[in-house]
């Protein structure tokens, strides 16, 4: 008995030490900007990745999608450095390929196939730390088109 009595008192004490706390809920400081553009590796369309916009003090991520268009919120403002992690989006790939091949019913007979490819870009551009890719975001919309050298 004495245990259980340790344990609601401590679980009494928890829930007055929250419910003392501020009423505020918990927010990141918005920069008012957006990245967006696409990707390349070579000359190939990279259609699903993971990417890595940060400074010292925040970062932003967001994924590719099978368009081979990103698009990230709350980007921290000035020089960025950028990561495009494609191992990160095997799963995303794995699941549009299998819906892309998976039977739509008789009304899409004929209908045009939903093409996606994996590019997969070497690891050393998925650190934003080690990628070498840059630039500046200001307050509003940024657009930044990445093309990584084979």
């Amino acid at each position: 008995m004495p245990r259980f009595a340790a344990m609601f008192l401590a679980l009494g004490l928890a829930v007055t030490t929250t419910a003392c706390g501020s009423n505020r809920p918990m927010t990141l400081d918005e920069s008012g900007a957006t990245l967006e553009g696409t990707i390349k590796f070579g000359t190939e369309d990279v259609q699903f990745a993971m990417i890595i916009a940060q400074t010292a003090t925040g970062s932003s991520t967001g994924k590719v999608g099978p368009d081979g268009k990103y698009k990230l919120q709350n980007v921290p403002l000035g020089e960025v450095t950028i990561g495009v992690n494609t191992d990160a989006a095997t799963g995303d790939f794995q699941s549009a390929s299998m819906s892309a091949g998976s039977y739509k019913g008789p009304e899409s007979k004929g209908k045009a196939k939903v093409d996606v490819k994996f590019t997969k870009v070497p690891a050393k551009f998925a650190d934003p730390a080690t990628s070498g890719l840059k630039t500046t975001i200001q307050k509003g919309a940024n657009t930044y088109d990445i093309v990584i050298a084979k």
